[in-house]
C-alpha cells in the first residue's frame, strides 16, 4: 500500500468514526452565530540578541510569536488553535548554520525563516467523542510526545462497567531539526487508557513509523526503513493526594526502558516526597526519530540505571520550605564512559522564602553536589546559586539571580565545554496595562570568554 493510500485510508477511516458515533450531531450547527466566537491566547514580538567577546560571534534576531485559540461558544463543541514564530535576522548574516550562537527550532525546513508549531481543528466533548484534532499538532499519549501533521482523537466508551478512552492517530511526522525528507515517512498509533477502578487507570499504546534510512536520528545505520514502538503503563492513586505510576516501552518487540515513580503528598506534615527509577536496556541511537536531536550531538546513550529521590518540606507556615533531593545514575554492566555518558551521584540542598519579610519578596538558595565515578577517577564537582525577586501580581515582577557552574553546555549553540562558568540575570516583567505586558531578560555567562544575551519582549494577553 502506498504512503499516500496509507494515510488516506486512515483519515477516512477517523472521520467514519466520528460520523457513526453521533450521527445527525453536525446537522443545523454548520455555522456559528454570529458573535458566538471568542479569541484567546497570547502574541509577542522579542528581540533576542546574543555576543560573544572576543570576536567569537554575535546573533540579533526578531521573534513574531502567536499562540492563538478560537473557540465557538454557543454550539460548544468546537476551536481552531495556532502557534508559530516567524523570526528575521537582523545582524545581515547571509547564513547562520556555521555561527556559534544559532538557534535549533523546530521545523521541517530550515530555508524558512517561519515556524508552525500548531495550526489544528477541534472537535470536543461530542457524544462519545472526547475530542478530534486534525492539522498540525503535537500527540502525547504515553510514549513520546511526536508532532505530526495528522489527526488525533480519544473516545469515552464503557464496557462492562469500565471506563475505556481508545485513540488512535495518524499522519506525517513534522521533521524535527532536519531541513529535508519530510515527505518520506508516516507514523501512524492507538492504544487505549483504561479505568479499571477510582483509582487505577492502565494505559496501552502502539505505534508504527516508516521512514527514510538515511534521515537524521533513526536507523541510519542498519539501514532499517520502519519500527514499532509500544509502551505499557500502569498507574495507581492513593490517600488522595499520591500515586504510583509504572511503564514498559518496547521497540520492535524488545524492551527499551522501564519508568517507575512514586509521589506522595502529606498536608498535615507540609511533606512531599517523589521518588523515580528508570532502566535503560539499550543504546538511544537505535531509535526513531521521536528522540531528541542532541542524541546525534552527545553520541550515543548507553544503557544506564538512574534512581531519584526528591523531599521538600515546609518549615515555617507557607513561607519556607526546604527541598532536598539525590539522584544516582550507573552505566549497565560493561559499557564504557564517555564524554557525555558517565556514572554520577548527584545531590542537591535548596530554600525557598515566599513573602517574607514581606509579601511579593520570594528568595532560593540551592546547592548541587555531582560525584562522577568513572574507571580512572573520581571528580567531585560543586554547582550552586542564589535568586530573589519581588512580584506584585498584574504590576511588575522583578528578579535578579547568579548561579555557579563548574561545567556546563550549551546544545543550541554547540557542545562544546565550558568551565568554571559564573552565570548572572536580571529579568523584570511590567504591565503597562491588564494584559499588555513588557518584559526584559539579561544573562552574562563568564569563563574564557563573556557571553552576553538580551531578550526583550513586548506581549498582549488575549
Amino acid at each position: 500500500m502506498s504512503k499516500k493510500r496509507f494515510l488516506s485510508c486512515a483519515a477516512y477511516g477517523c472521520l467514519f468514526s466520528l460520523f457513526w458515533l453521533f450521527p445527525g450531531s453536525f446537522a443545523g450547527h454548520a455555522f456559528a452565530d454570529e458573535g458566538s466566537l471568542s479569541l484567546s491566547g497570547l502574541v509577542q514580538l522579542r528581540y533576542d540578541g546574543r555576543y560573544l567577546s572576543g570576536g567569537n560571534g554575535e546573533d540579533h534576531k526578531l521573534h513574531q510569536i502567536a499562540d492563538l485559540n478560537i473557540k465557538e461558544n454557543k454550539w460548544g463543541h468546537f476551536r481552531f488553535s495556532l502557534a508559530g514564530d516567524m523570526i528575521e535576522d537582523i545582524d545581515s548574516q547571509v547564513d547562520d548554520k556555521g555561527d556559534r550562537t544559532r538557534t535549533i527550532h523546530d521545523t521541517w525546513d530550515s530555508s524558512y525563516h517561519g515556524y508552525l508549531y500548531v495550526c489544528q481543528a477541534e472537535l470536543y466533548e461530542l457524544g462519545h467523542l472526547n475530542y478530534a484534532r486534525f492539522g498540525r499538532q503535537y500527540v502525547n499519549h504515553e510514549l513520546t510526545t511526536t508532532h505530526l501533521d495528522g489527526f488525533n482523537c480519544l473516545f469515552n466508551t464503557n464496557v462492562f462497567g469500565r471506563r475505556i478512552q481508545p485513540f488512535v492517530y495518524g499522519g506525517i511526522p513534522v521533521r524535527l531539526y532536519d531541513g529535508g525528507g519530510y515527505r518520506d515517512a508516516q507514523e501512524l498509533g492507538g492504544g487505549a487508557h483504561v479505568r479499571l477502578d477510582r483509582f487505577t487507570k492502565i494505559t496501552l499504546e502502539h505505534q508504527f513509523i516508516e521512514e527514510e534510512p538515511d534521515i537524521v536520528g533513526t536507523y541510519a545505520t542498519t539501514e532499517k526503513s520502519s519500527c514499532r514502538q509500544s509502551a505499557f503503563a500502569i498507574r495507581r492513586d492513593f490517600l488522595r493526594k499520591g500515586y504510583g505510576y509504572i511503564s514498559l516501552f518496547l521497540l520492535d518487540n524488545s524492551a527499551t526502558h522501564i519508568n517507575m515513580r512514586y509521589s506522595l503528598l502529606v498536608d498535615r506534615l507540609d511533606l512531599d516526597i517523589d521518588a523515580s527509577y528508570f532502566y535503560q536496556f539499550r543504546k538511544i541511537s537505535e531509535m526513531p526519530t521521536t528522540i531528541s536531536p542532541y542524541t546525534g550531538l552527545t553520541g550515543p546513550i548507553k544503557p544506564h540505571h538512574r534512581a531519584a529521590l526528591d523531599i521538600m518540606k515546609g518549615i515555617y507556615k507557607d513561607n519556607v520550605w526546604i527541598s532536598g533531593g539525590t539522584e544516582w545514575r550507573v552505566l549497565d554492566a560493561g559499557e564504557e564512559e564517555t564524554e557525555f555518558n558517565h556514572s554520577y551521584n548527584h545531590e542537591y540542598l535548596a530554600l525557598i522564602i515566599d513573602n517574607l519579610p514581606k509579601k511579593g519578596i520570594h528568595f532560593s538558595l540551592q546547592a548541587d553536589f555531582y560525584k562522577v565515578m568513572d574507571s580512572n577517577n573520581e571528580d567531585t564537582i560543586l554547582n550552586g546559586g542564589a535568586k530573589i525577586g519581588y512580584e506584585k501580581p498584574e504590576t511588575i515582577n522583578i528578579s535578579i539571580g547568579s548561579f555557579y557552574s563548574l561545567y556546563s553546555y550549551d546544545y543550541y549553540s554547540d557542545t562544546g565545554e565550558k568551565t568554571d562558568v559564573r552565570t548572572v540575570n536580571a529579568d523584570i516583567r511590567y504591565y503597562i496595562k491588564p494584559g499588555l505586558y513588557f518584559d526584559a531578560r539579561y544573562e552574562l555567562d563568564i569563563y574564557d570568554i563573556y557571553e552576553h544575551r538580551f531578550i526583550a519582549t513586548l506581549g498582549l494577553e488575549l
